[in-house]
C-alpha cells in the first residue's frame, strides 16, 4: 500500500514558490511578446497569439497561487481538490452580494415572489395529463390556485408518482426526474418524490442562504479549510428506468466540487453502517488540524461521533501512525484499502493529539481545532446543550434551518446565536397557505396565504412545491412568531400525524415533551435521553381502559431510577393535565385513566432506530424518533425493552 507521507513543505510555501515561478514565466512571455523580434514575426509570418495567451493565464495562475499563499489551508488537499474547494468557496464569495439581494427583495416582497412561483410552476405543468384534468393552465395567481385546486395529500399523487417512476411521460411533471427522493416515514409510510432540475435548482440557492447565514453567525473560513461532514450512506433502490430512489441526502463519488471541500476521501461517503462511518470521518477530521467546520444532519448523529472519538481516540492515534485502519472496524476488504491510501502519516499531530485527549475531553473541540468555526446541525432532543456542555466549549453549534425531502430547504435560521429556533421561509421553494391549527380538521379547511398571517397564529403548513404537488398537506404545524421584512417568521411546533387522541382531546408531541421536561426537572441527576409514546388501544386493543403510555430513557440508569419515588413519577399526568385543558377534563371525569410512565434500558432508542431503519424506508441520515407509535409490533417491542423500577 502507497502511503502519503507528510511533507515539511506546506500548501502555503508550494503556492507561492508556483505564484512566483508562474509570474517569472509569464514576464518573460510578454516581454518576448512586446519585442521588436516578436514583432517582426508576426508581420512576415503571421504566427499565433499563443504565447500572449499563456502569458495571460500565467499571470492569472500566479494571483491565484500567491492568494491561496496567504490562507489557512488544510494539509490533506491534493492539488485537484485544492484548486476545486477554493473556485467553488471564491466563486460564492463573488456571488454574495446578489445573492442576498435576490433573498431580501424576496423577503420584502413574499406575495410578489409567490406570484412569479405559482405562473412559473402552472406554465411548466399545464400540458401534462396532470395539468389538463386540474386546469392549471387557468391559474395565474396565488389567489386562482386558493379558488381552483383542491387540497390534497400523497394519496393524490401515488398513481401519478409511480407511473413516473415507471418510466411514463407527460404525466404531470415538464421534465424528467433526476432521481426519486423517499421521505422517512416518520408518521406513516415513506412516499416517493420526484426531484427535478427545478427543484434542485430552487434548493442549491437556498443552500448557499444558509451557509451566507452560518457565516454570518460566525466568520468566514477560508476556501482551501476543509469541513467534515459525518454521513452514512443510505440504502436505495432502482425504477423500473434505473432512476435512483434515495432519501433527500444522498451523495455521489462523483460530485468532485462538493467532495473537494470535505476532510474524509470520496470512499468514506459510501459507508452504510453508522459506527463505522463515525470512526472513520472522525479519524480523518483529526488529522487535520485546520479544520474549519463540523457538519451534519441532526445533532445526536453528531453527539455520537464525538463520543464515538472518546472511546476510540488511541485506536485512531494508532491509524494515524501506521497509516493502517484499525482491523476492528467492520469495513469492506476494498473499501478499507481504498480509504487507506488517503491516509497520512503525521507523528507532529499525533503527538499534539494525544497530549489533549489525555486532559479530557471537555472543551476538547477548540483544543484540537483551533480555528474551528462552528458545528451544524438540525437541534433534536436538546443534544445541541450537551455538545455544548462537554466537547463544544467555546466553538458555537447552529441549527441551520427547516425542510424535507418533499420541498426541500424551506426556510432559513438568520438568527444563529438566538435560543429559541425560528426560520424565514424562501418563497421561492413553496408557495405557502396556512390553515388555522383550530381548522385543521375541517372537511374543507379555509387557508391563509403569506401576507394574511398574523403573529402568535398556530397553522398547519400547505405547500405547493418545485416537485409538482399542489396545496399539499405535509402535517407541520408551526407558529408564526414575528415577521423578517415582510415575510412571516415561523418556528416548528409538531406533526399534526403525531396527536394523541383518546377521545378528542388532540394532545399534540409538544405538549407531552414539555410535561416530560417538568417532570423530570424534579430528578436531581437524571437527564433526559429520549422519548416516544403511545395510546392505549394500540398496545391492548381488547381492554375498554383508555391511557396514554409514555417510555423513556434517562441517563443514568436504574439504580437512580430505584430513588425517583412513585409520586415523582405520577407528576407527569399532573403537568399533562396543566399543559392541555381537555387532558384535564376528561381526567377529571375518569373518561381517561393517568398515564403510565415506563423506563427503558440504555441504547433504546438506538435499537428502536435501527430496527426501523431495516424495516421502512427510511435512513440513518434522515431518521428521527417517531413521538408517537402507531402498531401493536412497536408497541410490544418497546415494553420489552422496559425496566422494572421499585
Amino acid at each position: 500500500m502507497t502511503l502519503i507521507i507528510k511533507m515539511a513543505v506546506k500548501w502555503n510555501f508550494r503556492c507561492a514558490c508556483w505564484g512566483f515561478i508562474s509570474s517569472l514565466l509569464a514576464s518573460v512571455l510578454l516581454t518576448y511578446c512586446f519585442s521588436p523580434q516578436f514583432h517582426l514575426a508576426f508581420r512576415y509570418y503571421m504566427p499565433s497569439l499563443a504565447e500572449g495567451a499563456v502569458a495571460v493565464l500565467l499571470g492569472i495562475s500566479s494571483l491565484i497561487a500567491f492568494h491561496i499563499s496567504t490562507l489557512r489551508c488544510s494539509e490533506s488537499h491534493t492539488l485537484t481538490t485544492l484548486l476545486l474547494s477554493y473556485r467553488w468557496h471564491q466563486g460564492e464569495r463573488l456571488a454574495t452580494p446578489s445573492i442576498l439581494a435576490k433573498i431580501n427583495h424576496m423577503w420584502k416582497h413574499p406575495r410578489e415572489a409567490q406570484e412569479d412561483l405559482i405562473r412559473e410552476l402552472t406554465s411548466r405543468h399545464a400540458k401534462t395529463e396532470y395539468g389538463r384534468k386540474n386546469r392549471l393552465g387557468e391559474i395565474q395567481s396565488v389567489e386562482d390556485l386558493r379558488k381552483k385546486h383542491p387540497l390534497t395529500t400523497y394519496d393524490h399523487y401515488r398513481d401519478y408518482i409511480q407511473r413516473l417512476a415507471d418510466g411514463e411521460e407527460g404525466v404531470f411533471l415538464d421534465e424528467e426526474p433526476l432521481r426519486f427522493g423517499v421521505t422517512s416515514g416518520t408518521t406513516g409510510a415513506g412516499k416517493k418524490i420526484p426531484l427535478v432540475s427545478f427543484w434542485l435548482d430552487g434548493d442549491a440557492l437556498c443552500k448557499q442562504i444558509r451557509r451566507l447565514a452560518v457565516y454570518q453567525g460566525a466568520h468566514r473560513p477560508s476556501p482551501v479549510q476543509k469541513r467534515c461532514f459525518f454521513y452514512i450512506h443510505p440504502k436505495i433502490s432502482l425504477t423500473k428506468t434505473g432512476r435512483v430512489i434515495s432519501p433527500y441526502m444522498f451523495i455521489k463519488q462523483e460530485e468532485t466540487m462538493r467532495l473537494s471541500e470535505l476532510s474524509s476521501p470520496p470512499p468514506a461517503f459510501t459507508i452504510t453502517n453508522e459506527p463505522s462511518a463515525a470512526y472513520v470521518h472522525m479519524l480523518f477530521a483529526i488529522a487535520d488540524a485546520n479544520l474549519a467546520l463540523l457538519s451534519t444532519m441532526f445533532t445526536p448523529q453528531m453527539y455520537r461521533a464525538l463520543k464515538c472519538l472518546e472511546t476510540n481516540w488511541q485506536a485512531m492515534l494508532d491509524d494515524l501512525s501506521t497509516g493502517q485502519i484499525n482491523a476492528k472496524i467492520p469495513l469492506d476488504p476494498d473499501l478499507r484499502r481504498s480509504i487507506q491510501r488517503y491516509l497520512r502519516l503525521d507523528k507532529a499531530r499525533v503527538s499534539q493529539l494525544r497530549r489533549e485527549f489525555e486532559k479530557g475531553f471537555h472543551g476538547i473541540l477548540k483544543r484540537i481545532w483551533p480555528h474551528l468555526v462552528a458545528i451544524e446541525g438540525i437541534d433534536i432532543m436538546g443534544f445541541k446543550k450537551k455538545l455544548e456542555e462537554k466537547f463544544s466549549y467555546g466553538v458555537p453549534c447552529f441549527s441551520r434551518g427547516y425542510g424535507n425531502t418533499e420541498v426541500g430547504h424551506l426556510a432559513i435560521n438568520m438568527w444563529l446565536h438566538e435560543k429559541e429556533l425560528r426560520y424565514a421561509p424562501c418563497p421561492h421553494m413553496a408557495v405557502l397557505e396556512f390553515i388555522p391549527e383550530q381548522n385543521s380538521s375541517d372537511e374543507d379547511p379555509k387557508t391563509l396565504l403569506i401576507d394574511e398571517v398574523e403573529v402568535g397564529g398556530r397553522y398547519e403548513l400547505v405547500l405547493t412545491m418545485r416537485s409538482g404537488l399542489y396545496r399539499y398537506r405535509n402535517g407541520d404545524v408551526i407558529q408564526i412568531v414575528g415577521f423578517h421584512e415582510n415575510c412571516p417568521v415561523m418556528r416548528m411546533l409538531y406533526r399534526s400525524g403525531e396527536y394523541l387522541n383518546l377521545v378528542y382531546e388532540k394532545v399534540n408531541t409538544q405538549v407531552v415533551d414539555a410535561a416530560i421536561k417538568n417532570t423530570i426537572q424534579g430528578w436531581p441527576g437524571i437527564q433526559l435521553v429520549d422519548w416516544t409514546c403511545a395510546e392505549s388501544p394500540v398496545y391492548d386493543p381488547e381492554s375498554s381502559e383508555l391511557y396514554y403510555i409514555v417510555f423513556l430513557e434517562v441517563d443514568p440508569d436504574k439504580r437512580e431510577l430505584n430513588e425517583v419515588t412513585e409520586e415523582q413519577r405520577s407528576k407527569f399526568d399532573e403537568h399533562l393535565q396543566q399543559e392541555h385543558v381537555y387532558y384535564s377534563g376528561l381526567r377529571g371525569s375518569n373518561t381517561i385513566s393517568p398515564a403510565q410512565l415506563k423506563f427503558v434500558r440504555t441504547s433504546t432508542f438506538l435499537e428502536l432506530r435501527d430496527f426501523r431503519v431495516a424495516m421502512t424506508t427510511t435512513s440513518v441520515m434522515q431518521y428521527k424518533t417517531p413521538r408517537k407509535l402507531r402498531t401493536q409490533e412497536h408497541v410490544n417491542w418497546m415494553m420489552e425493552r422496559v425496566i422494572e423500577i421499585k
